[in-house]
């Protein structure tokens, strides 16, 4: 099923081929009279204001893709955000019941501070803006997977750890960068 944009553009496309090859066809033996060579030139003249026509048609076609892609990044990144919020304020929680140390708030806080800014902040309409968002919230529902495996004693906690405080590292560098597209 095509969309109003690409059937504009399919339109266009159309259009220009086929006054290609009239003006093709009529260069193909040089015009015998004035008429012939005035029917060339009104060709030309339709074949610019096609072109013209298909232009506009793929720019709206872009701006459309880009709106249907906005749209659905700004819906996945409220669920990509579930994760590095609640896991910050669980683990918070265990800090304030002391079950861990205050040490956690230094990973905690960024964290939380990250999947708050990929869920509520507006995405702005721009393909590298969209991309940027989209990496950090996945690199934010990662970070909080393993944050969630640092939290649990076992051997594997301090690697897990360090994993979690590079991905909260990464998931802010991503957004910083996001931010200074213009």
């Amino acid at each position: 099923m095509t969309t109003p944009a690409q059937h504009d553009r399919d339109l266009a496309q159309g259009r220009v081929a086929r006054l290609k090859q009239d003006l093709r066809d009529g260069l193909a033996t040089p015009p015998g009279d004035v008429e012939a060579m005035d029917e060339l030139v009104a060709t030309a003249h339709r074949l610019l204001d096609a072109e013209v026509a298909f232009d506009e048609a793929r720019r709206r076609l872009a701006d459309a893709e880009l709106e249907s892609r906005h749209a659905a990044t700004q819906r996945a990144v409220v669920w990509f955000a579930a994760a590095p919020v609640l896991v910050p304020l669980v683990a918070g929680a265990l800090v304030l019941f002391e079950v861990r140390s205050p040490v956690w708030l230094l990973l905690l806080v960024p964290l939380f501070g990250a999947g708050a800014w990929i869920g509520f902040a507006p995405v702005r309409r721009s393909g590298a803006v969209i991309r940027e968002r989209t990496r950090a919230a996945w690199t934010g529902s990662l970070t909080a997977l393993v944050l969630v495996l640092a939290l649990i004693p076992w051997s594997g906690a301090v690697v897990c750890t360090i994993l979690a405080a590079l991905g909260a590292a990464g998931t802010i560098a991503l957004l910083w960068r996001e931010s200074r597209i213009p």
